[in-house]
């Protein structure tokens, strides 16, 4: 029973009147957000550049991001030897567990009581892990042409082949 003078909404009118305005101020917050965002990383950039910025307004950011997009792909056009970032990573990872499996070795080459039998395992382990990464480096720089694993032969060095038992030298590559 409806009240005298009080209508009822339809679904439409009640859409433009409370749903609309708040679905719209939601995605401004939203938009506000990642400019908010935007900003900070332009900052930082132009900092890191030794330009100071005091204040941006919206379109000033917009237009930084729109700038320095246009200048990377330039980049990327006029120097396409540089290796892609996801390269750069990998190199460092690999001369980092490098370093690492290094380290491992000379201290079990140093420090008394330590499984000398372990040690080899490990350093084998390492290894390994190793062989297989530069491995599937080399498979992914030659994605055209297939590559048949079992055919590549393991060549021995002269310390590997003297070994009795089979065992593989103690190093940490």
């Amino acid at each position: 029973m409806a009240v005298q003078g009080q209508r009822f909404m339809t679904k439409t009118q009640h859409y433009r009147k409370v749903t609309k305005p708040l679905l719209e101020r939601k995605r401004r917050a939203r938009m506000n957000l990642y400019l908010d965002e935007l900003k900070d990383l332009i900052v930082d950039t132009m900092d890191a550049q030794g330009e100071q910025v005091s204040k941006l307004e919206k379109a000033d950011i917009l237009e930084l991001t729109v700038n320095y997009l246009k200048a990377q792909q330039q980049q990327r056009v006029t120097n396409p030897q540089s290796p892609p970032a996801t390269q750069v990573n990998l190199d460092k990872f690999r001369a980092g567990y490098t370093q690492a499996a290094y380290e491992v070795s000379h201290i079990f080459s140093t420090v008394p009581g330590l499984d000398l039998q372990f040690g080899t395992h490990l350093m084998k382990q390492l290894g390994h892990q190793l062989k297989d990464m530069k491995q599937e480096e080399d498979c992914s720089e030659i994605a055209e042409e297939p590559v048949n694993l079992s055919d590549q032969k393991r060549s021995k060095s002269p310390q590997e082949e003297g070994m009795p038992n089979g065992e593989d030298v103690w190093r940490p590559w």
